[in-house]
């Protein structure tokens, strides 16, 4: 059976989405404590512990080997001016494959590799990007040769909990779904689902509670509470007192660095549009529960972006602190709970 999958996915020719831009800029955010900073093979390791003896190891919280954090909650190679002294000194080539790889990833399926890109990182959701090209992205996508790595392997798509689809039938589908995403019809419209669906043995004010009670000193823990008081202040129609604001440093560098805004449509929209092009929710989920889910997400990170506009903050860089809140929530154990528990036909 693992043969037969291998031959049925491929990760050539490597395909962009229309759309997608990025290039790096070195603000900085990915690393410090947006999520734990790794996982290392033992022999990455070994080659950061070479450079720093103190500067990886077994962590308890993740269960793996990570890169270790100083006391501002950054990796302890990223220097004051935001880059990595790992890359300035011995090149891109002597950093751990998590570190070359973000914010990029790839997904074989039987049309090729797609790349895919995070959006819990402001070189990804500001500022004047080139379109990525497949070519510029193959050495973060490889294993430092020629030999491209997937993070998941998609040849048929779940689009209803009994309803399965061969790729090339999902593909037409997507492909509206794309393009009207990148129009601008509302967006809850395209996703043409509620919001909050009915929860297996809870409730959203119960997961909200959770989220809040998540608060660890850490921004990632700053975010939980946002999304947490949003998901409250949205079911009980009260005003909500949201906390600071997580990663603002990055976020400064890079609204200085974009002097022409997006709307926060366009942020959103291209947020969505890769979550659908990923496929990440075709391993575990079937499309309709995707569309709620994130129908719901979207939801949270408007009222987020709202409230931030009603602040000050310009629309891009509202639109694009709410995606970031939404991605690295979405990735937690949290939200995977929430995911199991929605009902959806």
């Amino acid at each position: 059976m693992a043969g037969n999958k291998k031959k049925k996915t491929k990760v050539r020719p490597l395909l962009a989405r229309p759309g997608a831009r990025y290039t790096c800029f070195g603000d900085g955010l990915c690393c410090t404590d947006i999520h734990g900073i790794g996982p290392l093979t033992k022999k990455e390791t070994a080659e950061m512990r070479r450079i720093d003896r103190k500067s990886a190891g077994w962590d308890e919280d993740h269960e793996d080997y990570m890169l270790r954090t100083a006391a501002d909650g950054g990796c302890v190679f990223l220097m004051p001016d935001q880059r990595c002294s790992v890359h300035a000194d011995l090149g891109p080539e002597a950093k751990p494959e998590g570190c070359r790889r973000f914010p990029l990833g790839l997904v074989a399926t039987p049309a090729g590799g797609r790349v895919t890109t995070e959006h819990r990182c402001p070189c990804r959701t500001m500022g004047d990007r080139p379109a990525i090209e497949p070519e510029t992205v193959e050495p973060s996508v490889s294993d430092g040769g020629s030999r491209l790595i997937a993070d998941r392997r998609i040849k048929r798509i779940p689009l209803r909990a009994k309803e399965h689809l061969k790729f090339s039938e999902w593909e037409p589908i997507e492909a509206q779904y794309l393009h009207r995403l990148q129009s601008r019809e509302p967006l809850l419209r395209i996703l043409d689902t509620e919001p909050f669906p009915a929860l297996r043995g809870s409730s959203w004010e119960k997961q909200a509670d959770e989220f809040i009670a998540a608060r660890d000193g850490t921004q990632f823990g700053v975010a939980m509470a946002w999304v947490g008081d949003t998901m409250s202040a949205l079911e009980s129609g009260r005003s909500p007192r949201p906390p600071g604001r997580p990663w603002a440093a990055a976020f400064d560098r890079a609204e200085a660095r974009s002097p022409k805004p997006r709307t926060s449509r366009e942020v959103f929209g291209d947020w969505l549009a890769d979550e659908v092009w990923s496929l990440k929710w075709a391993e575990n989920y079937h499309f309709a529960l995707a569309r709620a889910e994130l129908a719901t997400r979207l939801a949270i990170g408007e009222d987020i972006c709202g409230r931030l506009r009603k602040a000050g903050v310009r629309p891009d860089r509202a639109a694009a602190e709410a995606v970031m809140m939404l991605e690295v929530v979405g990735e937690s154990e949290y939200w995977t709970d929430i995911k199991d528990r929605m009902r959806v036909s």
